[in-house]
């Protein structure tokens, strides 16, 4: 009798737990935020941090160019996807150092040197700041982490 019950009894509890709803899904996770954009300042005046932001970003996209140069060299046939590559992996570097995107480090490489206000973050960075009227006929001011290297990112 003892056995008849406890069969009973598994065999409700078995049909009483299929009667139960299933457990609601949890909702997906919300998208990640789009990342924030670069715009230049209203003054023009680079902030030390981020110029020194800056000088991590350029050694690491020294190294990426580097690399990319190599493939393109290799793989003459792929350039333009090894370019779309480049150019996504420099936005990468970029704001793994904490930068807003590939448009603010081309902003502090290009424009920012032009206002002579922005010598004192270039300095605090360990960054020199070539001015126009220091080469008569230069080109436009650029900051320079070590002035014995090229700069293979020009016109990017």
């Amino acid at each position: 009798m003892k056995t008849k019950s406890l069969a009973i009894a598994l065999v409700l509890a078995g049909l009483w737990s299929c009667n139960e709803e299933p457990a609601a899904k949890p909702a997906p996770p919300p998208p990640p935020p789009q990342p924030k954009e670069f715009t230049p300042p209203a003054d023009g005046l680079l902030q030390p941090e981020r110029a020194a932001r800056w000088r991590q970003t350029d050694s690491l996209v020294r190294i990426l160019d580097s690399v990319f140069q190599d493939s393109m060299r290799s793989h003459p046939d792929r350039i333009a996807a090894i370019q779309a590559q480049q150019d996504a992996a420099r936005e990468i570097a970029a704001r793994k150092a904490n930068l807003l995107g590939w448009k603010e480090y081309r902003w502090i490489l290009e424009e920012a040197p032009k206002n002579p206000a922005n010598a004192a973050a270039f300095q605090a960075a360990g960054l020199s700041m070539a001015t126009t009227e220091s080469k008569a006929g230069a080109k436009p001011a650029e900051a320079k982490a070590d002035p014995k290297k090229g700069d293979s990112r020009k016109g990017r």
